[in-house]
């Protein structure tokens, strides 16, 4: 009997799109070259970010970090779309990973809630 496969290409595609659509928003509303340039990238895109992390990590928990870090390529695909400099990718990617930590500890704590909340099956009569 096969289990449900491990590699999920939804969560994948939702916290990647996420990602990159947020930052998108934000250096388009606020004006600026890259979205944690503005204020409102702290104050809305990652708590918007880490939200659909926890959904994505509650209901997908296995191995949960990979939902924050495709998210994190989402933020840099946007980076490079919002005309970001190249030359500077390999420091951005350094400054992504470090604004990407909420998302990766909200990850942690979704999917160890939800790997609780499951109950072994329980012996019939």
């Amino acid at each position: 009997m096969m289990g449900k496969p491990d590699n999920h290409l939804l969560p994948y595609g939702v916290s990647f799109i996420a990602g990159l659509a947020i930052c998108l928003s934000i250096t388009m509303i606020s004006g600026r070259k890259e979205a944690w340039d503005a204020s409102m990238y702290f104050t809305i895109g990652i708590p918007a970010m880490c939200l659909v992390i926890f959904v994505l990590a509650y209901f997908f928990p296995q191995r949960a970090w990979r939902w924050a870090l495709s998210m994190a390529i989402g933020q840099s695909v946007a980076m490079v779309l919002g005309g970001g400099s190249a030359s500077l990718w390999p420091l951005a990617i350094i400054a992504m990973t470090v604004v990407s930590l909420p998302q990766f500890i909200v990850a942690m704590v979704a999917g160890g809630i939800a790997k609780k909340r499951v109950l072994p099956d329980e012996p019939g009569p």
